[in-house]
């Protein structure tokens, strides 16, 4: 529920907002983090340790996590053939980051595409329209302190 929460709650989206902010879709992408995030995103995982998950298996899943969802964000792979149907790829993933009409609140998906498939919220790739990047409110800076507030 955290990529729905990050996308669709102000406070969330206030803190997601800047790993979206970017007009190009690659991998440094990934890499534009809100400094916020972290402390949104606690709450989180915080009811697996109250049911017992020891945290070393807490923090190998988020880091095996960070490591999907950085390889997923390029324009290099097209296409993973059956694998489209269960998991999230960079092809849906693109349509996450696209700030046209058809793109938004579409592939919340972490790793598997397959929850977004059950509850409506899944949109393949269109492969004759290109993607625009970026918020739909574009902010006219790089300055990446700015788009922290």
């Amino acid at each position: 529920w955290l990529p729905v929460v990050l996308s669709e709650a102000n406070v969330g989206w206030g803190a997601h907002q800047v790993h979206h902010s970017s007009e190009d879709y690659n991998l440094s992408t990934a890499l534009r983090q809100s400094v916020f995030q972290k402390f949104f995103s606690f709450g989180f995982y915080l009811p697996l340790a109250l049911v017992g998950v020891p945290l070393p298996a807490v923090l190998v899943h988020l880091q095996f996590n960070l490591l999907y969802q950085f390889w997923i964000h390029t324009e290099v792979v097209t296409t993973l053939g059956p694998l489209e149907w269960v998991l999230n790829t960079p092809s849906h993933h693109r349509v996450h980051h696209g700030s046209d009409p058809w793109c938004l609140d579409k592939n919340y998906a972490g790793f598997l595409i397959i929850w977004d498939r059950l509850f409506g919220t899944f949109e393949p790739e269109r492969p004759d329209e290109k993607i625009n990047y970026g918020l739909v409110d574009q902010p006219q800076t790089f300055n990446i302190a700015w788009l922290q507030v």
